[in-house]
Order: structure tokens, then sequence, then C-alpha cells
């Protein structure tokens, strides 16, 4: 009884042994393959994993149909490839990628509608939009018929439009001071104060915690301290990136994350820089826009440092801000003292250019929604009227 029950056991603990090998094996990426005149080898695989927003979408893999998303595509041999995905409704999204042996190449496809909406955010006016860092606030002059000033926005994430998103006065009007005909509006790095600009030495500090304003000499202090602050986070996430040794940055790079020219991505892993071409690379005597992502460890199929694209440096420069993806690039191109432009989205890598707008345009930037469905712009759609904000939707 006891050399039968021992025997049972052992059969029990290779059978489990077995199926957990195997378990582990296939999802390593290991598979049988056999050639016409070879026998059965086993070899190691990568395997996709397909994502889009939204979802649903087919996927494609070298022309051929192979899931729809959200899923993954496992067993397939190392090397690279064409991914397709397409949705109804939606610009088809394209990319060469690379697989790997036993690693998941993870990408996440962002659609965008081929009839975009576009819906007022303001309808009593609006002028100089200047978004939060964090996306969460968007501020602008307005000439309100009822309260004109300086507005503050609040963005949620998953709606945003006029009657949600209540927006309020912070500087009103005045019998003494115009605000609503401002200049600029400058954020604080921690999104609490507002720097406003009425003329060329003329500064307003709001406090939007306490709901109280005043006049400011030392404007350019502020403007110096923040700054400060600005290099200061800007160096503890730079360090603590380094501390993985993951990557190495050299100090002409690090210098340039620290410019205030420098955008930074809203998850502090990623900045955009430009920098001059180089004969190495093919872009002597262009401006380089490159995106550096210090994501530790770096997703399977990214690069550390990415060409997204190049331009002459006697042309008008695009504009660029972020989408909220943290790996897409709002890019607006818009001619010298001409009131139209060209709203597109493209991703760090250079791929998927994707026209969103292409019409009359007002301001110098345009700004994603926190969720990432819609974009804001500042327009106008009538001949003498007065410009608003304006969204356009992604998907």
């Amino acid at each position: 009884m006891e050399k039968n029950y021992l025997l049972r056991t052992l059969i029990t603990a290779f059978i489990i042994l077995s199926v957990s090998t195997l378990l582990y094996l296939y999802t390593a990426g290991y598979r049988l393959q056999k050639e016409e005149e070879d026998p059965v080898d086993i070899r190691v695989t990568g395997m996709i994993s397909a994502k889009s927003i939204p979802e649903s979408a087919s996927v494609y893999l070298d022309e051929e149909l192979v899931t729809a998303t959200n899923d993954s595509i496992p067993g397939i041999p190392p090397g690279k490839y064409t991914l397709k995905i397409t949705k109804n409704g939606f610009t088809p999204w394209e990319k060469e990628i690379e697989v790997f042996p036993e690693l998941v190449t993870d990408i996440t496809a962002v659609l965008v509608s081929e009839t975009p909406r576009i819906e007022p955010l303001t309808n009593t006016g609006a002028r100089s939009p200047r978004m939060s860092p964090s996306l969460s606030a968007l501020a602008y002059f307005s000439k309100d018929p009822e309260k004109p000033g300086v507005w503050v926005m609040p963005l949620t994430y998953n709606r945003l439009d006029f009657f949600s998103s209540a927006p309020k006065v912070v500087l009103e009007d005045t019998a003494y001071v115009n605000f609503s005909e401002g200049l600029d509006i400058q954020w604080s790095p921690k999104e609490d104060q507002l720097l406003v600009q009425q003329a060329e030495n003329s500064f307003y500090l709001v406090d939007l915690v306490s709901d109280t304003a005043k006049s400011v000499t030392n404007y350019e202090e502020i403007q110096e301290e923040w700054a400060a602050k600005i290099v200061e986070m800007r160096k503890k996430h730079l360090e603590k990136a380094l501390e993985s040794k993951e990557f190495e940055m050299n100090e002409n790079l690090q210098e340039s994350a620290l410019k205030p020219e420098t955008s930074w991505a809203p998850d502090d892993k990623k900045f955009l820089y430009v920098t001059k071409g180089t004969p190495e690379n093919g872009t002597n005597g262009l401006l380089e826009y490159r995106v550096f992502n210090m994501e530790d460890p770096l997703p399977v199929g990214e690069k550390r440092d990415n060409l997204v694209f190049t331009t002459n440096p006697a042309d008008p420069q695009p504009k660029l801000t972020w989408y909220s993806d943290n790996f897409h690039l709002i890019m607006l191109e818009k001619a010298p003292e001409e009131n139209s432009g060209v709203v597109s989205l493209i991703r760090i890598d250079g791929t998927n250019k994707r026209e969103l707008y292409n019409n009359v345009i007002f301001s110098d930037r345009v700004f994603s929604s926190p969720g990432g469905d819609k974009v804001v712009l500042l327009t106008s759609f009538r001949t003498e009227g007065e410009t608003n904000l304006y969204t356009v939707s992604v998907r």
C-alpha cells in the first residue's frame, strides 16, 4: 500500500511538474515548429499585445488579419513586422515593429476619427489660453458681458464641455483696470498661482487658493523663482532616472533637459528637446526635434532617444504640446501672421502623424484634454466675431 501510494504521489508530482514546465515554456514564447523536411524543433518566439483607443479594432500583421484589440498575438518568430490597426470611421494606424524572443511588444494605437466633432468650450469670448502643467485647468482672458477678466476652467478626465467644467473668473475687470485686455498668463509650478501680464511692466499675482490678487513690481523675481523651482523638480527626476543605471546621459543632453524651452511630458519621464543635426545622422544643417524617454524599464520596442522630425531652421517652426498619453505630441503648423493652421497628432518616434484640424486658428498652442478624447484650440467661425475655445474630438 505504501509503495502504491508513493508511486501515485511521484506520478502526480511528475505530471504537475511537466504541465507547469510546458506552461512556463509556452508563456515564455517557446513553440514547437516543424519544417517540411526538418524534424520538429523547439523555437523561442515573442508576443505582441495590441491595444487601441477606442477598442474593438482589427489587427493586421503583415497584411494578414490576426485578431482584434485588445488582445495578444502569441507565438511570433522574432523579427520585424508591419502592424496595422483599423476601425470603421477612424484613420488607419500603421507601424513597423520588432518582436523579440521571450518578450511582449506592447502597442497602444491612438485612433483618430475621420469625422471629428467641433464643439464650443466657451461662448462669451476667450483669448490667450494657457494650460496648467498637469492638464487639469485652463486659464484665459475673456470679455464676458457679466464678468470680464481672467477666467480659469477646471478640466475633468471624463467630460470636457462648457456646462460640466464650471469656469470661474479669478480676476475681474474694475473701473481702473481691464484685466480682460491682458497680454499673457503664466502658471506657477504648483498650479496654485497665476502671473497675469497687463502691460509691458504691469503684472498681477493671483492666488487661486485664497482667491486674492495683488499688483506686483517684483515680477522678474517671481518668474526667476518659478523657473528655479521647475529646474529643481527636473533635476530630481533626472537624478532618479540616472540612479537606475539603465542608461547614460551625456552632459549636453542633461543641460538640454533643464532648459526653459524644453518641454516635459505630464508623467515627467520624457522630454522634448531641439538640437542641431549632425552629418552622422544625415541631418546636417537641419533642426532635430527629439524625445528622450527615461522610463525604467524601457517598454519593449521603444527607443531611449527618438527623432520625431527635422525642419529647416529658416522655415517657420511648428508648435508642440504633449498629448495626455505621454507617447504622442500635438503639432500645430501655422504660417506666420496667418490665422490658419494644421493640427496633427504624432507619435514620439515620428510615426503615425494624423491630421486633426485644418482651418482657422488664433492660438499659438493646442492642448490635450486630460482624457485625451479631445484637443482644445482657439478659433472663430465668424469673419468679425470674437474668438472662443473649441474642442476637436480625437475619437
